[in-house]
């Protein structure tokens, strides 16, 4: 008869040599003979992982435990498997347990890579110290604690682990590569471009690194140099896109303009929907001098546009872009010897298309002081873009507040009903306006997203338009599900006699009516914000950067080309309550009144209010100083908070299944240590990735 001691043996050593399918049944035999022995069990069950059955190895690791709990290497092992199977949390359990039996490098690298993938980014970063205290010359572990470092904003400790790991490992193509590019992220473009050098010198499968080394040539103002190495990528991979894209750019930097626009030839076959490469094409065009072929590629693609291959407003889009580039240089002149040719070749092609350039031309007309060739220029878009019906030129923005009928603001201000403020606590008060579908549709969302960031005591206001009959209740069901959020609310009707787009375009400016009334009211810091949106951190966050001399937050950019529809971005605005931003937010109000009171109402008019005000208050000279919220893809910083709107991710397919799922799951569970973690979760549901 067989020993299954014996047979047990066997199967460890031809396990231990990769000789796994000979020795799985040595172990089969050996449990068969030998019923839960808790080494058969484990071994097995690490075999069962290493081929990809991780169920199986789940199951007889967590036999070999309930016999034999105190072995340090099961716990490892089932973590493995638990992490292999999408089990992340009960992975961190078990290597918890196994640290806790027997300490080691290795369960500490591993749990440290378990939380930095569960976003635990702080947690990781203690236990990569911990494994390099018990084994310090491991390069993985000092390259995975630099990523950790570089994920928390700390790229001077993230270089100085990745250069001590280089004192490990000199010749480690990886590790090279990882310097470079935290050397270049760091700004240190000449200490980059030595480093992709070191690595393409350490292995013939470098291409990154010398696509990489092309960019810090540039950085360090090296272009022929840069133009050598990305000549040398993109023959290697003459189909790559980017690598395509990185060469166009060194070549128009070394001046290099004919092969640059061969490249972006190139290009345009090779991805014939995207519109990169045409629009880089007539900025290179321009900037070498070469108007009418910047002109006619804009015409191509506005004609590419019509026959479905972009969207319809694209060659709109590239004008605005190269307008921009030269504002930001102070070349006006260039603008305005670009425009009317423009606008010219895009008559014969979209009436439309040709009335937003006529837009652009009444925008430069404007900031050049020309106020006659501005209203022109307007007049004759108009009929296209009504909405140009509301951009004041000159002082028209003075003049038509100061003209308001003074019927017109009472029946206003008496339309505002309070119903409840919020007991304000030591932060800003959230403040978010929506019609009645939008309560109900976003109200949930964003409320738990804002109580999921928020200290106890938390005050919001909801301004809610042509509310229900059921709104009273809805509102308290919301206050019902929240854990720090104090709710407030008003009520308000839209005026009578408008339109449903009208309506529609009332609702999107409402709660600047109102931001000067809850300013007083609440006698605190507002953070205003579009209700379709989320908070991704605790509201006070937002505050840091604003002070006596900078009370107001906004997206504001002012050398904008098109800056009169689109200068002032009202999806998230952070004010304190002085007495110069509710002056501003008033004329503001009462601009909005002027024409709510004409019953005119035309899209755009939010953001043209809030252009118009801003600039009146230049004009005027005491306005508020403007603090520019900045985007980080899809994110808007201020100060420590983040924010986020949900855009075209609600139109999706599933997406009202996917927030119900995400609501069930914030309220079951409390808040996480790394509120990155909850981060993640609310932007993988809403769909937002960039």
């Amino acid at each position: 008869m067989t020993d299954p001691i014996a047979q047990l043996r066997q199967a460890v050593a031809l396990h231990q040599a990769g000789r796994l399918a000979e020795a799985e049944p040595l172990y089969a035999a050996a449990l068969a003979a030998l019923p839960g022995h808790p080494d058969a069990l484990h071994l097995y069950g690490v075999l069962c992982a290493q081929t990809g059955r991780n169920a199986r190895a789940v199951e007889l690791i967590g036999a070999a435990i309930a016999r034999k709990a105190d072995s340090g290497a099961y716990h490892a092992n089932l973590a493995r498997a638990l992490r292999a199977e999408g089990r992340l949390a009960e992975a961190v359990g078990s290597l918890r347990r196994a640290i806790a039996l027997q300490p080691g490098a290795d369960a500490f690298f591993s749990l440290g890579n378990i939380l930095k993938q569960m976003g635990h980014t702080r947690e990781a970063l203690a236990c990569f110290r911990c494994a390099l205290i018990l084994r310090p010359e491991t390069v993985e572990t000092r390259m995975n604690a630099a990523a950790a470092l570089e994920a928390l904003g700390r790229r001077d400790e993230a270089l100085r682990q990745l250069r001590a790991a280089l004192a490990c490992a000199p010749a480690d193509p990886a590790l090279l590569f990882n310097l470079a590019r935290t050397e270049q992220a760091a700004g240190h473009a000449d200490n980059a471009a030595c480093g992709y050098r070191r690595a393409l010198r350490t292995t013939a499968e470098g291409e990154d690194s010398a696509v990489n080394l092309g960019t810090a040539l540039l950085e360090t103002g090296r272009p022929a140099e840069a133009v050598d190495a990305l000549r040398r990528c993109a023959a290697l991979a003459p189909d790559r896109p980017e690598r395509l894209l990185a060469l166009a750019t060194a070549l128009r930097r070394a001046g290099l303009v004919d092969e640059c626009l061969a490249v972006f030839q190139r290009l345009k076959a090779l991805t014939p929907t995207d519109p990169t490469p045409w629009q880089r094409s007539a900025e290179v065009q321009e900037a070498a001098g070469r108007r009418d072929a910047c002109v006619a590629t804009l015409l191509e693609v506005a004609r590419l546009s019509r026959e479905g291959r972009f969207h319809w407003k694209t060659a709109y889009y590239h004008l605005v872009r190269i307008g921009n580039l030269l504002v930001g240089e102070g070349r006006l002149d260039r603008v305005a010897a670009l425009l009317p040719p423009a606008v010219a070749a895009f008559r014969g092609v979209d009436a439309e298309l040709h009335a937003w350039a006529l837009f652009l031309q009444g925008s430069l007309a404007t900031r050049l002081g020309k106020e006659e060739e501005a209203q022109d220029a307007f007049r004759r878009a108009e009929p296209h873009l009504p909405f140009l019906a509301h951009i004041p030129t000159g002082d028209g923005f003075a003049r038509r507040i100061e003209a308001l009928p003074t019927a017109a603001e009472t029946e206003s201000e008496a339309a505002f009903v309070l119903e409840k403020l919020a007991p304000p606590g030591n932060g800003p008060v959230v403040v978010a306006s929506c019609d009645s579908g939008y309560l109900e549709r976003f109200g949930p969302l964003f409320l738990v997203s804002l109580d999921r960031f928020s200290l106890p005591g938390q005050a919001a206001h909801l301004h809610i338009l042509d509310p229900r009959p059921d709104t009273a209740a809805r509102v308290a069901a919301l206050q019902e599900r929240l854990r720090h959020v104090r709710l407030g609310w008003s009520r308000e009707t839209s005026p009578a006699g408008l339109t449903g787009q009208e309506r529609t375009t009332f609702y999107t400016f409402a709660r600047f009516l109102r931001v000067p009334r809850l300013a007083r009211l609440y006698q605190a810091p507002l953070l205003v914000t579009d209700i379709d949106a989320c908070l991704l951190s605790e509201p006070a966050g937002f505050l840091a950067p604003l002070s006596p001399a900078s009370p107001l937050a906004l997206q504001y950019f002012p050398n904008n080309l098109a800056r009169l529809y689109d200068g002032v971005g009202g999806g998230l605005v952070v004010l304190r309550p002085d007495p110069a931003v509710i002056a501003l937010f008033d004329r503001i109000r009462r601009f909005l009144v002027s024409w709510i009171a004409e019953r005119r109402l035309h899209y755009f008019l939010d953001q043209i209010a809030l252009t118009a005000g801003t600039d009146d208050a230049v004009r005027r000279g005491d306005g508020p100083s403007i603090l520019s919220i900045p985007a980080e893809g899809r994110l808007f910083r201020c100060g420590d908070g983040l924010f986020v709107q949900i855009l075209t991710e609600k139109d999706r397919p599933g997406f009202a299944a996917s927030v119900a799922a995400l609501l069930d799951r914030l309220e079951r569970t409390p808040p996480t240590a790394d509120p990155q973690l909850d981060r993640s979760l609310i932007l993988e549901a809403i769909g937002v990735t960039g």
